[in-house]
């Protein structure tokens, strides 16, 4: 359900491109007339990745001291995603991956590595003995009285972050939730928030601590490892690895946040490799946090084969899903994996990475998939 939030916030905006600017910055910049840039926009909407002329801009493509025309090629254009995600991934697995409160009761079957779930907001779902508050009486009640503070809540069915909150504790002399953010919020109108995902629900979990080494790095918040998984006939194998950063005041890591880092992950080694700030003309690479000043770039994160390790596992379960993007928080008790998406954002790992998602893996991968369809038929 959609709705106008002034609590809980709608799902993270991608910065927008303004083409005019990106031609002016590639003439100037990097000495591209426009005609070669539009020869460029023009070869590159008709490739294989059928790019849009804005994300011509957005990934910096006119940079031809980075990209040869090759490397330009395979980069996949937002118009393609849809189809990369049908055919690697079998619709029926699909729900596994959007409805967290099934992924958390698989993962928790197998023991592996979740948050610890406190309570759930639906009119009639269960999930074993979790308490099921269906009811908005109920849920300001539960707020009021045995919620275990802090909480971190989320939609069940929820992406790029919209509808989350982080709950510190409440406070009985005005009736509000302290967030972490410094707001407090009357319990009835956060209440009436959450109502507006009551159709598929509203989950609420444990407040991860982060890992001693990454607090010391980017402050006391989560950051997660966004791993891109493939399985393919032989198994799941890592493919990408990616690590997304928080800074200032920004709750969550996702990258649209203003100001939020995304790095490169040497897969072998969790080697950081890479950070960027921003899209298009604005991105910059960076090699310290803005907050801390610790320096970023070549450090290794912890727990780096445990994390690969544990997510491997876990990927062999979505074995219908043949393209996986996973997030796994770096914590005090280790890796915790948080969620797995069907793929995730591609702009991600081109964005991090300064290449194209359809290397030779991927056009394995997709090879392989159109064989799994092939041979159901």
């Amino acid at each position: 359900m959609e709705k106008s939030s002034a609590i809980l916030p709608m799902a993270d905006v991608e910065p927008d491109i303004d083409i005019a600017r990106g031609m002016r910055h590639a003439m100037s910049k990097h000495g591209k007339g426009a005609f070669a840039q539009l020869s460029d926009i023009w070869r590159l909407r008709f490739g294989p990745g059928k790019l849009q002329p804005k994300e011509y801009y957005y990934y910096r493509l006119y940079d031809d001291d980075r990209y040869s025309h090759d490397e330009k090629t395979r980069f996949l254009g937002r118009a393609g995603w849809e189809r990369v995600y049908r055919i690697c991934n079998q619709l029926d697995w699909w729900a596994l991956a959007h409805d967290k409160l099934a992924y958390h009761a698989l993962l928790q079957g197998q023991k592996l590595p979740a948050p610890s779930n406190y309570a759930l907001y639906h009119q009639f779902r269960r999930s074993g003995d979790l308490p099921s508050l269906t009811s908005m009486g109920m849920l300001a009640d539960y707020l009021r009285t045995t919620m275990p503070y802090p909480v971190f809540a989320k939609p069940v069915t929820g992406i790029r972050s919209a509808g989350v909150s982080s709950l510190k504790r409440y406070d009985p002399n005005d009736d509000t939730l302290v967030l972490f953010d410094g707001r407090s919020v009357a319990v009835d109108d956060y209440v009436l928030e959450v109502e507006a995902f009551s159709d598929d629900g509203y989950l609420f979990q444990e407040i991860l601590i982060p890992h001693e080494q990454i607090a010391a790095l980017t402050g006391d918040r989560l950051t997660t490892m966004r791993l891109i998984v493939g399985i393919e006939n032989s198994g799941p194998v890592l493919m990408h690895a990616l690590w997304k950063i928080p800074v200032g005041s920004n709750p969550a890591d996702n990258f649209w946040r203003p100001g939020n880092l995304l790095g490169a992950l040497d897969p072998e080694t969790g080697r950081v490799c890479r950070i960027i700030s921003g899209v298009g003309p604005d991105q910059r690479e960076v090699s310290h946090h803005p907050d801390t000043a610790a320096k970023l770039l070549d450090v290794i994160l912890p727990d780096w084969a445990a994390s690969v390790t544990v997510c491997l596992k876990a990927a062999a379960l979505f074995s219908g899903l043949r393209l996986q993007a996973w997030d796994v928080a770096l914590t005090n008790r280790g890796p915790v994996l948080l969620e797995v998406n069907i793929g995730g954002d591609f702009n991600l790992p081109q964005l991090a990475l300064a290449k194209g998602i359809l290397s030779s893996k991927m056009v394995s991968l997709l090879a392989q998939s159109l064989g799994d369809k092939a041979n159901a038929v």
